[in-house]
């Protein structure tokens, strides 16, 4: 029998947005978020308690105290399996910090790969490649690399694809915003208050707010209409960007997968880029 985790993101679970919303808070800090009250959960999930029974049906609980046992129950095998006793020895005795780091990156994406829904990705795909609304990307103090990377790759996928700098015209880009576009938020623990800013004035002209951020309670989650998680912790003293970049990267192919005619514009970009990249001189022999 496949364990909760798998469960949850099974493609055959067919989960409403509501429960899609308790499905996130669960994954988001597995299995702790289910240990606590129902109420508890519905706040962090920001949904009633009656979404979160049926979902605990539709995944074959007769009720919230059955999956719980499930949860206390994986929990404790995990706990007592000698692979997870072995972790902290294993770093411990390696000397070695560059060989331990991209250790420890691996299992964070692997943690990563068990938070992602697949709904959630259909979502976010089918919002970026409809291209009747532009798309804006805004990053962090130090994610904000990752909001120029997609973005520079989005404009080779498609039109109307914008970064928004934190400078003196913010203000003035996000008057620019209409209903129904898409603003692509990069903002992990520290939270930035800037991030905050430019999500409500986004969710005020009407424009749809997509949440690429840690699996803490950042406090932009309230206000985003979708929520990406990765999680940051890594052995080093700083947080990790590494699940985050690899997640913006697994976008990319996604979209490149998805998107129609693509060969043609790619090939007419090519050949603009050609024409500047021309020298002069080269012209007139």
């Amino acid at each position: 029998m496949t364990n909760l985790r798998e469960r949850l993101t099974s493609t055959d679970l067919s989960p409403t947005p509501s429960e899609r919303k308790v499905i996130r808070a669960l994954l988001d800090n597995y299995p702790r978020s289910g240990l606590g009250p129902m109420a508890k959960l519905a706040e962090h999930a920001g949904v009633s308690d009656p979404t979160i029974v049926r979902l605990v049906k539709k995944l074959g609980f007769s009720g919230y105290a059955e999956m719980q046992d499930v949860l206390l129950s994986e929990m404790d095998h995990r706990l007592r399996s000698p692979v997870t006793l072995l972790q902290p020895k294993a770093h411990g005795a390696q000397d070695d910090a560059w060989n331990s780091y991209l250790d420890d990156s691996c299992r964070a994406l692997r943690d990563t790969l068990a938070l992602t829904q697949p709904e959630d990705v259909r979502v976010l795909v089918d919002l970026i490649l409809d291209t009747r609304h532009s798309l804006y990307c805004f990053g962090g103090r130090l994610s904000s690399f990752l909001a120029h990377y997609l973005v520079s790759h989005l404009r080779l996928l498609r039109p109307g694809c914008h970064a928004l700098e934190d400078n003196a015209q913010l203000p003035d880009r996000l008057f620019d915003l209409q209903r129904q576009d898409v603003v692509l938020l990069f903002d992990y623990r520290r939270y930035q208050t800037q991030a905050l800013r430019v999500a409500n004035a986004a969710k005020a002209r009407g424009a749809r707010v997509v949440l690429f951020t840690d699996i803490y309670a950042s406090p932009l989650r309230e206000v985003a209409d979708l929520v990406i998680s990765a999680p940051v912790e890594s052995i080093s003293a700083f947080d990790t960007l590494v699940p985050a970049l690899a997640q913006v990267e697994a976008l990319i192919a996604t979209l490149t997968l998805r998107s129609a005619d693509l060969e043609d514009r790619l090939e007419g970009i090519d050949t603009l880029r050609a024409s500047f990249a021309a020298h002069l001189l080269e012209e007139k022999q």
